[in-house]
């Protein structure tokens, strides 16, 4: 799920994104993207349903952590 690209920054971008909005607002940006990655799960040629499903998991449970916090 986390591509080679993702570590480039000293910190996840969505870390930085909750620093500079807020927890609430990159909150809702993770469950906005697990909708999509739910929504359009299956429809990219030569990817599993699964791995889109992961995606909006760790989507949903980033969103839990970020409001937890």
């Amino acid at each position: 799920i986390n591509p080679a690209h993702y570590p480039e920054f000293s910190i996840e971008v969505i870390d930085m994104m909750a620093a500079i909005w807020g927890k609430e607002t990159a909150a809702a940006h993770c469950e906005m993207c697990a909708f999509k990655y739910k929504l359009r799960a299956g429809s990219k040629p030569n990817q599993p349903v699964e791995l889109d499903l992961q995606k909006a998991a760790w989507y949903l449970s980033k969103a839990k952590e970020l409001r937890d916090a």
